[in-house]
């Protein structure tokens, strides 16, 4: 029928809340306190050494009882000169993914979502791929295989873009579909747009370019459709701070992110607000949230999504 709207999709529901057992205890009262039915979690292993990137028990155990299906975010290397993205393609640390691999599967988490090398397109993580495309696939690559190789294992694996052209053409360092089962990007409410600019103007602006603009969410969306992947949005929230480019209490972008993210055409298999925050910016909408605005229409789409 002519003018019908399309029923809504309703998405794999997940949180950040903090690390380890915190993050579980504090994403069980944001489940309650929004009324969202959380399905995924999100948490991060630490690049301080091997120990904290392959599974350290203080991360692994809180999440063995848990419901939720856990997103893993892999850091590629530890810290320090002495690794790099070549060494990781030439299968230098195998050995650390298959140890990672065991003890998730000894914790009862072989089906979790792996998210190896995150946000990679950008600059400020020691595995960017600029400059570096063909290293990062090769430690893409090795990564899935090696855990792969372990008995028990049924994980997936989550190709982890951030919103924007940023330092070069993410799609160049796409791994290849025989090593992704998710297409994610990352898309936060900031804008240089909002340094100069506020109010629903620029509010207005900052979302056409997050939408549209270069290696926006249409961008990702058809990206994911044409690999036959579906896609997902592992990190998202309205941004305080950040510099001045952060859009505040903008409930406009949580109405903008959930219709994109609901809308059947973007095939869009889970997401994951980010309910945290530093020094830097500020994403949390908690009972004592700076975002109220933001808040109230997150609570709104949760009574329309249950």
């Amino acid at each position: 029928m002519a003018g019908a709207t399309k029923p809504l999709h309703v998405p794999g529901l997940g949180v950040y809340a903090g690390p380890g057992a915190s993050g579980v205890r504090e994403a069980a009262v944001f489940g309650a306190r929004t009324g969202a039915p959380l399905t995924h979690v999100l948490d991060f292993a630490s690049a301080e050494n091997w120990a904290g990137i392959t599974g350290p028990a203080w991360l692994l155990d809180p999440h063995r009882n848990d419901a939720a299906r856990l997103e893993y975010s892999l850091p590629m290397m530890p810290e320090g000169d002495q690794y790099s993205l070549r060494a990781c393609a030439a299968g230098d640390y195998d050995t650390h993914w298959r140890q990672l691999a065991h003890n998730l599967v000894a914790a009862g988490l072989h089906g979790v979502i792996v998210r190896p090398g995150w946000e990679f397109n950008g600059d400020w993580y020691a595995w960017s791929a600029a400059g570096h495309e063909a290293d990062y696939v090769g430690c893409f690559r090795e990564i899935v295989t090696a855990m792969r190789s372990v008995s028990h294992s049924e994980f997936s694996f989550d190709w982890n873009p951030t919103l924007g052209p940023n330092a070069f053409p993410a799609e160049q360092a796409y791994p290849g579909d025989a090593y992704v089962d998710y297409v994610g990007v990352d898309a936060y409410d900031a804008s240089p747009i909002f340094v100069h600019e506020r109010g629903r103007h620029a509010a207005a602006k900052a979302w056409h370019e997050l939408e549209h603009g270069d290696h926006g969410l249409r961008f990702w969306s058809r990206f994911a459709a044409a690999h036959h992947k579906p896609m997902a949005v592992p990190e998202w929230g309205v941004v305080g701070g950040a510099g001045g480019q952060g859009g505040g209490d903008d409930p406009a972008y949580i109405d903008h992110m959930f219709r994109f993210m609901t809308d059947p055409d973007h095939h869009v298999a889970y997401e994951q607000y980010f309910d945290a925050g530093s020094s830097f910016a500020q994403h949390s909408i908690d009972a004592d949230t700076q975002f109220p605005q933001a808040q109230a229409r997150f609570l709104s789409w949760m009574r329309k999504l249950r």
